[in-house]
């Protein structure tokens, strides 16, 4: 049985979606909806703005 074999950029990407969920589900746990919703915003914005940038070596890099 072969193991799953993801790149760099699949793991950073799944990471932060891990990460961005149970930091967000915390937040609406412990204080409220509103709080979530702003938490889960900020993690889109920095998935968008830093972890776009991450790719395989053998493509050329970013934008």
């Amino acid at each position: 049985m072969d193991r799953l074999r993801l790149t760099r950029a699949a793991l950073a990407r799944t990471g932060v979606i891990a990460g961005g969920g149970l930091f967000t589900t915390g937040v609406g746990l412990a204080v409220d909806l509103s709080a979530a919703l702003m938490a889960a915003g900020v993690l889109l914005v920095t998935y968008c703005l830093v972890l776009m940038d991450v790719g395989d070596p053998g493509d050329g890099g970013g934008p």
